[in-house]
């Protein structure tokens, strides 16, 4: 370990030739995951290389004083992650089955169907208006561009845009208000 202190290679590979083996085991029991047993097994050496020289134990205590690393970084590695639930499962009769999702917004029959003619009204509205400033509308507020981004683009002057964008928006509601 003093070795392994003063960076050198050949020490850090016999150990980790030595113990790597037993420290993959005591991981891999306590997250019964191989994959993430050899990820706890390397941070546990990178952690031994990088800190080396800070937390050197006595030598007839290394492999177990590596056991005790290992298996505590595992639990820590079990206590970050997060429960995770799959998105298919089989019941006792072996059918496959996927978890029904709720959706959050649970809109009502009636609510839906208003939102669909509000869309039908707006889609109305912006086809009453000319070209361009219904171009400048559709880059605002679908693609989210801003008025200089929306100048460049259709390579019109900034305030040009800006007065298509105030003027659709203005038309856009009276329009709106007079279907309503």
């Amino acid at each position: 370990m003093g070795r392994i202190a003063l960076r050198d290679h050949r020490a850090f590979k016999v150990l980790f030739d030595q113990t790597a083996g037993r420290l993959l085991a005591v991981a891999s029991r306590v997250l019964q995951d191989r994959t993430q047993a050899e990820d706890v097994v390397q941070d546990v050496f990178v952690k031994l290389w990088n800190q080396g020289a800070q937390r050197t134990p006595t030598p007839p205590c290394t492999l177990a004083w590596l056991c005790v690393v290992t298996r505590n970084m595992a639990i820590d590695h079990l206590r970050m992650k997060r429960p995770e639930t799959p998105l298919q499962w089989v019941d006792a009769d072996g059918d496959e089955h996927l978890h029904d999702v709720a959706d959050d917004a649970q809109h009502s029959p009636m609510e839906q169907l208003l939102a669909h003619e509000d869309g039908a009204r707006l889609g109305s509205c912006l086809g009453r208006l000319e070209p361009e400033p219904r171009q400048a509308v559709f880059f605002a507020f679908y693609e989210g561009l801003s008025h200089i981004q929306i100048a460049q683009r259709m390579c019109k002057p900034l305030g040009t845009v800006k007065a298509w964008t105030r003027r659709s928006l203005l038309r856009l509601k009276g329009c709106m208000e007079a279907c309503a």
